[in-house]
């Protein structure tokens, strides 16, 4: 078998099945999809169970996080590959024969999918943001360029298996540095990440501005986890753990300067708004990092 698509999900019965329905919608390669259901108590079974193709598995299990969710299906996945999606990421036709392609013309690296979001699920200021932030970050960049340490993104990526470590995800208890650990490690393995445009998917979970705020205030709490996993002055600096990092942070990102913003958000629809968007998130991991500090 070639590939195996590895799809966590928690309570997102609809996005999941859509995301099912659209890998099983290819004819080729020989794939298997693997989704691991952590635990839901929506209807994802029964949505999933309806679906009638034997490519897909469906394992179910007490909810254990991402990390877990991940090293389940890897570790029951039968393909060459191994392409880690998210329930949310859509792929467009062709987008595992891209993968395929990739591989072949960079053997043992980590293929990193182009991802993007559609307008229809843009909405709100915050999102037209995000929007155009994600798709600044990624339209400048070639086809089979490699990324940076922290791009093992892993919304979206395949990998030889073979290449992969027993239990790849450490399992970390929030949200946040869990792909950039295992990254850091493949990397320091000789692997590398590189970007593939041809292998383009959709994200359709609209996000919002107390949500992402709330994921990068996670992430500054587990920066400290990877850091004491990988203990260096690069690693330091990268998390903002390094003390004179964590103090520039919280000099120029005061969560009070942010609660005042949040207070009061008229300048959303007004110039300007992007700065004050990314001060917020800056804000947020930092308070993260502050409360983490002594964890």
């Amino acid at each position: 078998m070639e590939i195996s698509v590895v799809i966590p999900t928690h309570n997102r019965a609809t996005l999941v099945s859509r995301v099912v329905r659209a890998f099983l919608a290819e004819g080729e390669p020989e794939f298997e999809v693997i989704v691991v259901d952590d635990g839901s108590s929506d209807d994802t079974p029964a949505r999933l169970g309806g679906i009638s193709d034997p490519r897909l598995r469906l394992i179910r299990q007490p909810n254990q996080k991402l990390a877990a969710a991940r090293n389940r299906g890897i570790a029951e996945a039968q393909g060459r590959l191994v392409l880690l999606n998210d329930d949310d990421i859509v792929p467009e036709p062709g987008f595992l024969r891209a993968h395929l392609e990739a591989h072949r013309l960079y053997p043992g690296s980590a293929i990193v999918s182009r991802v993007r979001i559609p307008d229809a699920v843009v909405r709100t200021p915050f999102q037209r943001y995000w929007q155009a932030r994600m798709h600044a970050g990624t339209d400048p960049l070639r086809a089979g360029q490699v990324l940076g340490k922290g791009g093992f993104w892993s919304a979206s990526i395949s990998f030889s298996r073979s290449l992969l470590p027993a239990r790849p995800f450490a399992e970390f208890e929030a949200y946040g540095w869990e792909e950039h650990e295992l990254g850091l490690r493949l990397w320091n393995r000789g692997m590398r990440p590189r970007f593939w445009p041809q292998a383009q998917a959709w994200h359709h979970d609209p996000v919002s501005l107390e949500g992402m705020l709330e994921k990068w205030r996670s992430m500054g709490r587990m920066a400290w986890k990877f850091y004491a996993a990988h203990k260096s002055l690069e690693v330091a600096f990268w998390t903002g753990t390094h003390p004179l990092s964590l103090a520039l942070k919280g000099w120029l990102y005061p969560w009070s300067k942010a609660e005042g913003l949040l207070a009061e958000r008229c300048w959303e629809e007004q110039a300007g708004a992007a700065g004050k968007y990314r001060f917020l998130l800056e804000a947020a991991y930092t308070r993260g990092l502050l409360e983490g500090k002594g964890g």
